[in-house]
């Protein structure tokens, strides 16, 4: 049994339909995952995991020319449809890696994979408490531990979500969480692509970097992604008339990670 990486896309998005395969400078959104995900160690093998839709063949076919293996399941039981290619791949664990998330830290994954293995644990994870911002969460979770807790649920949240039940019942599970790094300050950073404005602010970043995006160190592109919060934030208060409202910034609630 081995530790497996898996990318977990759809194409039909609701906040940004098509979003997986849209251009980000020379590479679609799920080729920038797929080039981070080549650099993740401590992984035996990478498997783009979409659904059985027609809708999601063009995922299908690209990530068979990118030379990665596919497996196919159900859209919104993604908990089942990890736990079957796990079962199919022969993965005792696998890193969960979301196709929006084109700026993920192959070192931390790595990182996490290898602590998973070694210490022989259910989830090591960055979320109990959050420790990364959007974009560069990480999990790695047991094939065997995520196949008691779909037995223990029948909840479609914990189905669709796969480690909400981990998080509710830490109780029944060993869990590592690990820590943000030392003098990085995530304050305000997201870098998911969920929407029209997280897909601006990724060609942003990486039309600003100096080499391969594949290789960009966590902190550069964190960097970045200040400089472009920023540069909307000056534009914003520049064309923002008095008596009125800075879009973005109309007080608590709006913001917020989902």
């Amino acid at each position: 049994m081995s530790t497996g990486l898996i990318i977990f896309s759809r194409l039909d998005s609701r906040r940004l339909p098509g979003k997986a395969l849209m251009p980000i400078a020379d590479r679609p959104l799920l080729g920038h995952v797929i080039d981070r995900a080549r650099r993740v160690n401590n992984v035996a093998e990478m498997v783009v995991a979409t659904s059985t839709r027609v809708v999601d063949d063009p995922i299908v076919d690209f990530a068979k020319a990118e030379g990665v293996a596919v497996f196919r399941g159900a859209l919104d039981d993604v908990a089942g449809r990890a736990l079957a290619c796990c079962e199919r791949f022969g993965f005792a664990r696998f890193a969960r890696v979301c196709g929006d998330r084109p700026f993920f830290d192959p070192d931390l994954v790595s990182k996490l994979a290898a602590i998973h293995e070694s210490e022989e644990l259910d989830l090591a994870t960055t979320m109990v408490p959050r420790t990364f911002p959007p974009g560069l969460t990480a999990e790695v979770i047991g094939t065997d531990a995520l196949c008691r807790a779909l037995a223990a649920t029948d909840d479609p949240q914990d189905r669709e979500h796969v480690t909400s039940y981990f998080y509710r019942n830490p109780q029944h599970f060993r869990i590592h969480n690990t820590a943000a790094p030392e003098g990085v300050d995530f304050e305000g950073v997201r870098l998911v692509v969920d929407d029209d404005e997280d897909l601006e602010r990724a060609r942003w970043i990486v039309s600003r970097l100096t080499g391969p995006a594949a290789h960009a160190p966590m902190e550069v592109v964190v960097q970045l992604a200040k400089e472009w919060a920023a540069s909307r934030m000056d534009y914003r208060h520049e064309n923002c008339g008095v008596g009125q409202t800075v879009p973005g910034n109309e007080g608590p609630g709006t913001g917020e990670y989902h």
